[in-house]
């Protein structure tokens, strides 16, 4: 059922994206996308952006971390790769940094970094969206549905901040509790207290910086659209570039379950654009644009994983042998 569920979203997806594409027509795209420097920008910042998050992730695993920064940002980049390419929601990629690091970091180790990176990227992301929401309430108060967005954005972060409460006082613990209930493994509890030890032990300057960098990246994401959209001859100010990326952010977050985002990420980008007073071929253009900065850095994260998998434990570790 969960296959099947995965390739009609699969599916549905890459008809949203055909629908799109048909509406706004061939001939309205082919202006914006021809232009090369808004491609080669966007691949760029997306590099920049990446970067940011790889000392995101750095900084969880504390003040002097034992593998170094270009290493982790091509892991980084073979994780990214993976949870792009493969309907794992996001969790793929996440195995497969732990394994490709395991040579420099303990498994248990690297888990925990990978949950407090997730935990402080997902901290940072909201507080982006909260600003853009400010920005889109400040300077477009009259976009339908401000007021429900902002409340979903109110919503999101207060999630957020009750995963960290229960972060400190031990959900990992209480989710193999209910796991060795239901027979999955008898000794999962025990792994679970241990990693729950070792992320209420995380030192909270560490989580700052991590938190801190994380944003970094994401407010990169907007000078990105910046710089795209006065490619394409329609510059905007740093304000509306926030709401724009904020809103889109918050539609990919609740997009994730869709394998790639395909059609749902170019939609999502429509739709902001339009409710802003844009025409859909410039959100439509912007979309592909940042589609394919994306594919750009997969295909980088493609051959890292190949590379290291070479010159690490992963192709034994997912072999089996």
């Amino acid at each position: 059922m969960a296959r099947a569920l995965r390739l009609a979203l699969g599916l549905g997806g890459i008809a949203l994206f055909a629908v799109l594409v048909r509406s706004v027509g061939l001939a309205d795209l082919a202006r914006p996308l021809a232009d090369g420097r808004a491609l080669a920008g966007a691949i760029v910042l997306e590099l920049v952006v990446d970067a940011c998050h790889t000392v995101g992730w750095r900084a969880a695993l504390g003040r002097t971390p034992p593998i170094g920064f270009w290493r982790l940002y091509w892991v980084r980049q073979a994780g990214t790769a993976v949870n792009q390419l493969t309907p794992t929601a996001t969790l793929g990629g996440e195995v497969v940094k732990a394994m490709l690091v395991r040579s420099w970091i303990a498994t248990p180790d690297a888990i925990a970094s990978l949950v407090i990176a997730k935990v402080s990227f997902a901290i940072a992301q909201a507080l982006l969206v909260l600003l853009g929401l400010a920005a889109l309430i400040g300077g477009v108060p009259s976009v339908p549905g401000t007021v429900a967005v902002a409340l979903g954005g109110l919503a999101t972060l207060a999630a957020l901040l009750a995963c960290i409460a229960l972060q400190r006082r031990g959900i990992v613990t209480a989710a193999g509790h209910a796991a060795r209930r239901l027979a999955w493994s008898a000794s999962l509890a025990t792994r679970a207290a241990a990693l729950d030890a070792r992320l209420a032990a995380t030192d909270r300057n560490a989580f700052v910086r991590s938190v801190t960098w994380h944003g970094v990246g994401q407010l990169v994401g907007v000078v990105q659209l910046l710089w795209i959209l006065w490619c394409l001859g329609m510059p905007v100010d740093a304000g509306t570039a926030l709401a724009i990326e904020a809103l889109a952010v918050a539609l990919d977050s609740a997009m994730f379950f869709v394998p790639g985002r395909i059609g749902v990420q170019e939609g999502g980008r429509v739709l902001v654009f339009t409710m802003l007073g844009f025409s859909a071929a410039t959100g439509l253009a912007v979309a592909l644009i940042v589609r394919a900065g994306q594919l750009a850095t997969v295909a980088l994260g493609v051959t890292a994983f190949g590379y290291l998998s070479l010159t690490s434990p992963v192709a034994e570790a997912i072999s089996g042998t």
